[in-house]
């Protein structure tokens, strides 16, 4: 999902890390438990309430976000616990009163990110960031899971670089993109799902990333890599990170929404886990 502070501790809302690779809070343990998650949110609570927002803040907005998305991101109306476990992100059709890049909005949807106005909620340095998700489908439809760095206001993107743990694009079922950037470096490429499944089928995606090397998963299973030595000048991956989730319709990419796509469309994410270190 390419895009054209002051740090805090993290408080998260059930789990919070008792130490932070890079984090620079307080006073860290020196033994950090690589099974137990730095960050956690199952998403549990009754059925139309807002995700945690000590952790969670939504970007609102509809200019576009440098790729001519045809949304409005809205201020938590798209965004909410199913009573199920489950956060929905849900893109509906109609303008809401709300005006975009192009003038009256076609869509509103949602996008959440640990990124607070002042400060981050959960921000980390390497470790295995997962999340189990259930796509939407239909033509125009691009969700994403995906991480920025943090000091991305003092150099700008892609400087602070870009880790996009998945992204489908609703008309492609059958596969999910998986990509990094960073200056100089546009690295990446979709994955085809084993025979028989599905974005719309629930999958856990993820990225192991260490200092020398990024990873990614689909369902526990590595399908590509990409080391510091092949990303050469461009790794800009040693510094913090924070989460984003999104549900974009329409732009450059996916292209636009047609008569078969179905609104409400919603992307169903079961949790969010942060672990200090390689889980897999």
């Amino acid at each position: 999902m390419t895009v054209r502070h002051h740090r805090a501790c993290s408080r998260v809302g059930i789990v919070v890390a008792v130490a932070l690779l890079g984090a620079g809070c307080g006073q860290a343990s020196t033994t950090v438990d690589q099974t137990r998650p730095a960050f956690a949110d199952e998403f549990d609570g009754p059925p139309g309430a807002a995700p945690d927002p000590s952790i969670w803040r939504p970007d609102v907005g509809g200019t576009g976000w440098g790729n001519e998305e045809l949304q409005y991101y809205t201020r938590g109306v798209n965004t909410a616990l199913d009573g199920r476990g489950n956060l929905v992100i849900e893109a509906r059709e109609g303008s809401d009163g709300h005006s975009c890049w192009y003038g009256r909005c076609r869509y509103t949807s949602g996008k959440l990110t640990t990124r607070q106005r002042r400060g981050v909620a959960f921000a980390q340095s390497y470790g295995t960031f997962e999340a189990r998700i259930r796509m939407p489908s239909g033509a125009g439809l691009w969700p994403a899971f995906w991480l920025l760095g943090e000091n991305i206001d003092a150099v700008g993107h892609p400087a602070a670089g870009e880790i996009d743990i998945v992204e489908t694009l609703g008309a492609r079922t059958d596969s999910v993109e998986q990509h990094v950037h960073g200056p100089g470096l546009d690295f990446g490429a979709e994955f085809r799902l084993p025979a028989g499944q599905s974005v719309t089928d629930w999958h856990t995606y993820a990225v192991e990333w260490a200092p020398d090397r990024i990873t990614w998963l689909v369902d526990g299973q590595a399908t590509r890599t990409l080391t510091r030595a092949e990303a050469g000048p461009g790794w800009v991956f040693d510094h913090r990170f924070y989460l984003l989730l999104n549900l974009a319709v329409g732009g450059e990419w996916p292209g636009s929404p047609d008569r078969d796509t179905v609104f409400p469309a919603r992307m169903l994410i079961d949790y969010v886990r942060v672990y200090p270190g390689e889980r897999y």
